[in-house]
C-alpha cells in the first residue's frame, strides 16, 4: 500500500459517511462539521499553501482528535489531487500522487502510556507519516516547534487537531498566526467546531484502528502521571447506552462477523500491569461519553 492508496481510502470513508442515510442527530451534525472542514481545507488552506509542497506539515499526537483530523486531511488531499487531475489536459494515467510520505511533527512532552506510544508507531506506518519527534520532556512546546522548523525551514503552516472545547481553544480561529513567544508559523485548526460526539461518530464509522486505551474508559489521554479512566464511565456509577451502535454496525468496509467489534490497538503489558494495580473498577468504553464538559474528567 502507498500514501496515495491510503488517502484514497480516507476519501472513500468520508464520502461514504456523507452519503449514509442514518437519521441520527449526531450523524447529521457530524456531516455538517465534516463539510465545513472540507471547505476549510479545499478552499482556504490548500489554495494558500499547496499541500504537495514542503510548506504544510501535520501535527500528530496519537489522540482521537488527531486521528479524525488525519483521516479528513488525507481525504481532502486525495480530493485536491483528483480535482487537479480532472482539470489537466493530460489523461489520468500520466499523473502521480506527489507525496510518498506525509510531513508530520510529534511533540513528545510527557511520559505517556506505552499503549499510546505503540499506537503512534503503528499509525506512522499505516498512514505513511514522516515523523519528526521532539525529545521527551526536554523542551517547552514553543521550543519543540522551533527545533522542528530548524529541521524543516520551508514549513509555513502546521495542521493542528484542537477543538474549541479544549483548554485555551475557545478563542482560536481556523487559520491563525502563532503568538509572539512562539516561532513564526500559521496554525491551521480546522477541527475547532467539532464536538466530542462528532469525533467519536466519524472515528468509529471509519473502521480504522484506534488507541486501545479508549476501550478501557479513557476519553482524553495525557501524562501517565495525571491521566486515569474517566470517572463518569464507571459501570458501578451509571447504566450507559452506546450512542454509536449505528456507526459500529455500519462501519466502512466492515465484515459481517465483526459487526459489533471496534478495531482498537492492543494494550501493552506494562499498561495492563499498571491498571491492575490501580483499581478494581470497570469502565464503559470512552465513546459512551458524549458530554464535552466531562471529556477531560480523567485529567488532573
Amino acid at each position: 500500500m502507498t500514501l496515495a492508496e491510503v488517502a484514497e481510502r480516507c476519501y472513500h470513508i468520508t464520502s461514504s459517511y456523507l452519503a449514509s442515510s442514518s437519521d441520527s442527530a449526531i450523524v447529521g451534525s457530524t456531516k455538517e462539521a465534516l463539510n465545513l472542514t472540507r471547505r476549510y481545507f479545499l478552499q482556504d488552506v490548500f489554495t494558500q499553501w499547496n499541500p504537495f509542497s514542503k510548506k504544510l506539515s501535520f501535527s500528530y499526537n496519537g489522540g482521537k482528535d488527531c486521528q479524525v483530523l488525519l483521516i479528513l486531511y488525507l481525504s481532502c488531499l486525495w480530493e485536491f489531487f483528483a480535482e487537479s487531475v480532472g482539470s489537466s489536459q493530460y489523461p489520468a494515467q500520466y499523473h502521480q500522487f506527489p507525496l510518498r510520505f506525509l510531513p508530520t511533527v510529534y511533540i513528545n512532552q510527557t511520559e505517556t502510556f506505552t499503549t499510546l506510544e505503540n499506537s503512534i508507531e503503528s499509525t506512522r506506518k499505516r498512514y505513511f507519516l514522516s515523523v519528526y519527534e521532539s525529545p521527551q520532556n526536554q523542551t517547552s512546546m514553543p521550543e519543540a516547534f522551533k527545533k522542528f522548523l530548524d529541521v524543516h525551514p520551508q514549513t509555513e503552516a502546521i495542521v493542528i487537531g484542537i477543538r474549541h472545547t479544549d483548554p485555551f481553544g475557545s478563542d482560536l480561529d481556523c487559520v491563525q498566526k502563532t503568538d509572539k513567544n512562539w516561532p513564526t508559523f500559521m496554525r491551521i485548526q480546522p477541527l475547532l467546531h467539532w464536538k466530542l460526539a462528532n469525533v467519536w461518530s466519524l472515528l468509529l464509522y471509519s473502521n480504522e484502528e484506534i488507541c486501545g486505551l479508549y476501550e478501557t474508559g479513557f476519553t482524553s489521554i495525557g501524562s501517565i502521571n495525571s491521566t486515569v479512566p474517566n470517572p463518569f464511565l464507571k459501570k458501578s456509577h451509571s447504566d450507559l447506552q452506546n450512542p454509536f451502535q449505528w456507526e459500529i454496525e455500519n462501519a466502512f468496509g466492515k465484515r459481517k462477523e465483526d459487526i459489533n467489534k471496534v478495531r482498537v490497538s492492543k494494550l501493552s503489558s506494562a499498561d495492563v500491569q499498571l491498571f491492575a494495580g490501580c483499581s478494581d473498577d470497570e469502565y464503559y468504553p470512552g465513546w459512551y461519553l458524549v458530554d464535552d464538559s466531562l471529556e477531560r474528567a480523567g485529567r488532573s
